[in-house]
């Protein structure tokens, strides 16, 4: 028996390798397919899902609708025939509340409208009335003075002041004719004094006490009046020293004039302070009014007649001695005349 040998040559390389790189050919040309249809199977996947999700969000809203609509079925099955009579009261309430809302709305409303016209109403007034004080005014000023007569005016003029406190800077002098703001007055004091006189600065407040005194006694309330005629030396002294004083007073530029001068020689005026003491038809009841207030504080004696004076007051009616006294200074005033003629004549007899 021959045996033939085996060779145990190597087999070449290439006929090995050849089926290994066509595997490994395929393995890349089947990751290529797949990845190049990724997106596609992503975006098929994701339209899948949408769809699904759409399919169960139409069913679960579905689903919650019935599920409200049972619940509704159950609250209005649950509901008793009082449970709706209180809803029907309820909402009558609310409607009621609504309407008393816009009722008193309307009330507030007409309540404005009528407060805007009384406020008009009243600025119409106050217009109106400021309008009828001017013209009140303008017809005061165009109207002339009253005919004054009797022995004050013959004293005193036409017109007296008083002074009035507006604040504690300011005050308003006001006019007054004589006879009107004198009547029934049953005294009337005449104050000579001055703002630079020492002895007048203190006797003038011992006189605003005496005078308001006088003036509250019962049965004889307001028939003192005083009348300043004041000795200042200026319009300026007079008005500040004025401030001072709760009574009448002359015009400054009278009683600094002749008619100042006029009383202060008739009623035979010394010195400062002097207070003389008339009564209603202008006699003199005492000179001296200066002297007595410190002597008679309360006023026992005031103001101080004679029993002379006293009786005739008493026995006489007021119009008889005021006739009388008439009388008396007409035929006074023709004695003068006569006597001043007669002097005249021998004062010219005496020059040829």
């Amino acid at each position: 028996i021959q045996s033939k040998s085996v060779s145990t040559s190597p087999i070449p390389i290439m006929t090995v390798t050849r089926p290994r790189n066509l595997l490994l050919l395929s393995v890349a040309a089947a990751l290529a397919l797949f990845f190049s249809f990724a997106p596609l199977l992503t975006y098929a996947q994701d339209a899948a899902t949408a769809t699904t999700t759409a399919d169960i969000v139409e069913e679960d809203v579905t689903d919650l609708g019935d599920v409200v609509g049972d619940a509704m079925a159950d609250i209005t099955e649950g509901l008793d025939e009082e449970d709706v009579e209180d809803l029907d009261a309820a909402e009558a309430a609310v409607e009621s509340s609504k309407e008393e809302e816009e009722g008193a709305a309307a009330s507030n409303i007409a309540a404005a409208d009528e407060t805007m016209t009384a406020i008009d109403e009243s600025s119409t007034e106050e217009s109106n009335t400021e309008e009828q004080t001017q013209q009140q005014a303008a017809e005061a000023e165009q109207t002339p003075p009253p005919a004054q007569t009797g022995p004050f005016i013959d004293l005193f003029g036409e017109v007296l002041l008083s002074l009035e406190m507006v604040d504690e800077t300011h005050a308003q002098v006001h006019q007054h004719y004589t006879n009107e703001v004198l009547s029934g007055k049953k005294v009337v004091g005449l104050y000579f004094s001055a703002d630079w006189c020492g002895p007048c600065r203190q006797f003038t407040p011992d006189l605003v006490n005496f005078y308001e005194k006088m003036n509250a006694r019962r049965g004889k309330k307001d028939e003192f009046e005083i009348i300043w005629v004041s000795r200042c030396r200026d319009v300026d002294s007079f008005g500040q020293y004025f401030t001072h004083m709760k009574w009448l007073a002359l015009p400054p530029q009278e009683a600094m004039g002749q008619r100042g001068q006029y009383l202060g020689e008739k009623f035979k005026v010394k010195s400062i302070p002097t207070l003389v003491l008339l009564d209603e038809i202008g006699n003199v009841i005492t000179l001296d009014g200066r002297n007595k207030i410190p002597m008679d504080k309360a006023g026992i004696g005031f103001p101080w007649r004679s029993p002379m004076s006293v009786l005739i007051s008493t026995l006489v009616p007021k119009s008889f001695r005021l006739l009388v006294k008439s009388q008396i200074a007409g035929v006074l005033d023709k004695a003068k005349a006569v006597l001043g003629g007669a002097a005249a004549r021998g004062a010219r007899a005496a020059a040829r």
